[in-house]
């Protein structure tokens, strides 16, 4: 088996709402990563964590269970935990191993008591976040109503970093906010397009708040933006990390886990922006005495 460096791993917990996609998110990522060679549904009983006779049955997640999967030479560790409140023991001991997490909010039905409860967890125990708005192939599903919605309760920290594109209310592709282009679906494959003009008033507003975000970062980026200048990619990339690591920005993407639309892009951002257990803080008692 591979042996991975510290900073070549990151332990991620899935957090939301009961039946928002946790597991059906972690099912996704399996996937893609290769480690099962069919999607399994929680309606089938077949999925990777929900492997409890009981989960089977019931058709959601009682206890934590942890995926391991590698990506572009990383390991992820993904840790699912229950939605429902009964379980909440399982989910504080998840994130008192977890480095970051990933709270997962339903498009459809939006911020839920879970969601709420998702992110006191991460200001509890101070880790980096994403927001993960799954179910973006199902009508009436809105990003930005969750976008909107979480802003007003947490503020200027929420973060797009990508933006649905969407035709006759179907999810046909995503622009990244970052790089400022436009991707679509074509069957699995993901090919470049251009970015439709409803969503330019828009993406300048997430990108300006990306901007400020990073010339926040230090005095000299600061008076660069003021001067300005504008940041190479692997500028804006460096700084974001650090933001998102110190939880002065939380990023926000969607996707569709069904079709396995936004995942890719999902697992390449937790390695580039979420923190390793390098420099986690463990509490612990010392055994051995003078």
């Amino acid at each position: 088996m591979k042996v991975y460096t510290t900073e070549k791993i990151r332990n991620v917990v899935l957090l939301g709402h009961g039946g928002s996609g946790k597991t059906s998110l972690a099912e996704a990522m399996a996937y893609l990563s290769g480690i099962t060679s069919r999607m399994g549904k929680v309606t089938d009983g077949n999925t990777v964590s929900d492997y409890g006779k009981e989960e089977q049955k019931r058709q959601f997640s009682i206890s934590t269970s942890v995926i391991p999967i590698e990506w572009e030479g990383y390991k992820i560790n993904i840790i699912d935990t229950p939605g429902y409140f009964d379980f909440v023991g399982e989910v504080e001991e998840a994130m008192s191993a977890g480095g970051a997490a990933i709270i997962v909010v339903n498009g459809k039905s939006g911020i839920e008591v879970g969601t709420q409860k998702a992110w006191e967890l991460c200001e509890k125990y101070k880790i980096p976040r994403f927001i993960y708005v799954s179910n973006m192939d199902v009508d009436n599903a809105s990003f930005r109503q969750v976008v909107e919605d979480m802003t007003n309760l947490y503020g200027k920290k929420m973060a797009p970093f990508h933006l649905p594109i969407r035709e006759d209310e179907k999810f046909v592709g995503y622009i990244n906010v970052i790089t400022e282009t436009g991707n679509r679906w074509q069957g699995k494959e993901v090919v470049p397009c251009e970015v439709p003009d409803y969503n330019k008033p828009n993406l300048q507003i997430c990108r300006d708040t990306l901007m400020e975000a990073v010339a926040e970062t230090s005095e000299e980026m600061m008076e660069r933006y003021f001067g300005g200048e504008t940041f190479s990619e692997a500028e804006i990339r460096a700084a974001l990390r650090t933001d998102v690591c110190d939880c002065s920005i939380v990023p926000m993407t969607m996707g569709s886990n069904v079709l396995c639309q936004g995942v890719y892009t999902l697992l390449d951002d937790i390695i580039k922006y979420m923190p390793s257990p390098e420099n986690r803080e463990v509490a612990g008692i010392n055994m051995k005495t003078n």
